[in-house]
């Protein structure tokens, strides 16, 4: 069995027939909790917002009302999603919904091969970034 340091050498040593072969053999269907995880994954790589434990408490964490909270309709290969997150001041909640919109409908696109028709973020909660507590002199 051959071994490749990457997938990209080992399409390059694939024939032209071997290529085109490979992409007749099936299909791929996605289920909407995976696509539902992809999109959570996306939300949290962008700057600004905030995690589910630091936006809410332990118990709404536990009990699944945790942020962001992400709601996905998948008809054959378009998606329509929608987005509630918390964001940290100061910064301008337009932006970070707009990366975020931007980013979820990216990594849609190339993790699950999804045409993203709507990206719906809403911005549930603004919270101040938490800072350890400074003891005071006495």
């Amino acid at each position: 069995m051959r071994r490749w340091d990457n997938p990209a050498q080992a399409v390059a040593e694939l024939s032209p027939e071997e290529r085109t072969e490979a992409g007749t053999r099936g299909s791929l269907d996605v289920k909407d909790k995976a696509v539902e995880r992809i999109a959570q994954a996306a939300v949290s790589e962008v700057s600004g917002v905030i995690a589910a434990g630091e936006a809410t408490g332990t118990i709404a964490t536990a009990l699944g009302r945790a942020y962001p909270r992400v709601e996905v309709h998948v008809a054959g290969r378009r998606a329509r999603v929608h987005i509630d997150i918390v964001t940290a001041w100061p910064r301008p909640a337009a932006d970070v919904a707009a990366a975020v919109r931007d980013h979820v409908a990216d990594r849609l696109h190339a993790l699950a091969d999804l045409e993203v028709d709507v990206v719906d973020v809403a911005v549930a909660k603004v919270v101040r970034p938490t800072t350890p507590d400074m003891r005071r002199v006495q």
